[in-house]
């Protein structure tokens, strides 16, 4: 098991941040410790979409910015472990992502499998846990989850700029993919390019709904946020939406 601590893998950004709003970014890094050797794939491969969800920490950092938000980052690749999965989940510490095969993820044992868990998804979710257990006296918290997806996923097209994606409660995702109707070029939709019934609202669960706190999980198709232009333009845009469609 990797020799780590709960700051080490999960970085609070803001952390005064005053707004309702908590900004989470489960995918944010692809960071691989060297005693992973890479899980068998080249560079090319970690950098792609399936190593992180591209843009989406530079996007939610001029978010939190913009909305005087915490944010708190996964800082390892998601292939080591995606802490957006109960470790009961297949797809937690995934053996294929896309097409590609994940060398260092074929063939774990249960006991290995439950190492990384212990590594990544524990001390991250349990940092989560504490902030919001810190702030809660002090404020009434909205979890806002960010996320980054493909245009192409096997082979298919998304025809989707931007979701909204609900856990259970499904009025804030519907508000907010009402307003972005109306703003010119953008295509945005609710529940798409994934929706709960995919196992994605995990950490929207665990932080949001189990507290019953306003959650909502957006995701940006990545080539438009891949450079500090897009990123700019898309926090300008989801500032406006949250605080005009405030749940």
């Amino acid at each position: 098991m990797l020799d780590i601590n709960n700051q080490s893998i999960a970085n609070i950004i803001n952390a005064q941040g005053d707004s309702r709003f908590v900004i989470i970014c489960e995918h944010a890094s692809h960071f691989i410790p060297s005693e992973y050797q890479n899980l068998g794939l080249n560079q090319t491969q970690i950098l792609s979409h399936i190593g992180w969800d591209i843009g989406a920490q530079a996007l939610s950092e001029q978010l939190s910015k913009l909305l005087n938000a915490p944010l708190i980052v996964q800082t390892h690749s998601r292939l080591l472990y995606d802490c957006n999965r109960p470790p009961s989940a297949a797809s937690a510490v995934p053996e294929q992502s896309e097409t590609t095969i994940i060398p260092g993820n074929t063939n774990l044992t249960p006991a290995q499998k439950q190492a990384r868990a212990d590594s990544f998804y524990y001390p991250f979710h349990q940092s989560v846990s504490d902030f919001l257990d810190h702030r809660q006296s002090k404020t009434n918290s909205i979890i806002v989850t960010i996320h980054s997806f493909n245009a192409i996923y096997n082979g298919v097209e998304r025809d989707v700029d931007i979701g909204f994606i609900e856990d259970l409660d499904p009025s804030w995702s519907k508000a907010l993919t009402l307003a972005t109707e109306q703003i010119p070029g953008i295509k945005g939709a609710q529940n798409l390019p994934y929706s709960a019934f995919d196992g994605v609202t995990h950490t929207l669960q665990m932080h949001g709904t189990n507290r019953s706190l306003a959650n909502v999980m957006i995701e940006v198709k990545n080539n438009l946020i891949d450079s500090a232009p897009g990123q700019l333009h898309f926090a300008l845009l989801l500032d406006k939406l949250l605080r005009e469609n405030l749940n």
